[in-house]
């Protein structure tokens, strides 16, 4: 005789949706603080990179014994400007405020989910729009805010008149990851069966 056994079981479902409640709280906090805070520093910072990097760069570490030392090959580089408008300053923490949100939402709409299952009911009727919205999120996070990052950092170097073709600096550009793309698919195809799994037990409700 063989018998399923839940993956989390309740006691597994009730813990996780209340660390996922704690982890959206302290992230929307974090999305609301970060800009603020950044608002009382007179300047801030932007991604970008050098426009001819030559060749790996020694890093100048104290302490390190003789012959050895530290090389960054990454093309990567973090911009401070040491004074920027508050408008600039609040947006140099955009990006990183969109996906304290992101994380904020999904979090919550995942407890929730969690939390319908607890009480009984996977199938509830809101929770195939709670993980759509989860799949929102994921390309809010994913997809998103790394491409505000670059328009961010595009109107930080217009400001400081680093963004003519003499400039020594250029926006530091990465491809962007398919995977938050396969994931909001993912979750929409949980949606889809979610919704249709709701649909086959009113159906079997009614034949009670």
């Amino acid at each position: 005789m063989t018998t399923s056994r839940p993956f989390l079981g309740h006691t597994g479902t009730n813990l996780g949706a209340a660390v996922l409640f704690v982890v959206s709280g302290v992230a929307l906090l974090s999305a609301v603080v970060l800009p603020v805070n950044q608002l009382t520093q007179p300047g801030g910072s932007v991604e970008v990179a050098v426009a001819a990097p030559d060749g790996d760069r020694q890093l100048d570490l104290a302490g390190l014994p003789e012959g050895v030392w530290v090389v960054d090959s990454t093309l990567e580089s973090t911009l401070f400007a040491a004074e920027l408008p508050a408008g600039l300053r609040a947006l140099t923490e955009l990006p990183a405020s969109l996906g304290a949100i992101a994380v904020a939402v999904g979090a919550w709409l995942l407890a929730r989910v969690l939390w319908a299952i607890h009480d009984g009911h996977p199938f509830d009727r809101r929770n195939p729009g709670r993980l759509a919205g989860l799949g929102a999120a994921v390309v809010l996070g994913g997809l998103v805010a790394p491409m505000i990052e670059g328009v961010v950092a595009t109107a930080v170097l217009e400001h400081l008149d680093l963004a003519g073709p003499d400039s020594p600096l250029v926006l530091f550009s990465t491809s962007l990851s398919l995977l938050p793309i396969g994931l909001a698919l993912a979750l929409l195809a949980a949606a889809e069966a979610f919704r249709r799994g709701r649909a086959l037990e009113r159906e079997v409700e009614g034949m009670v």
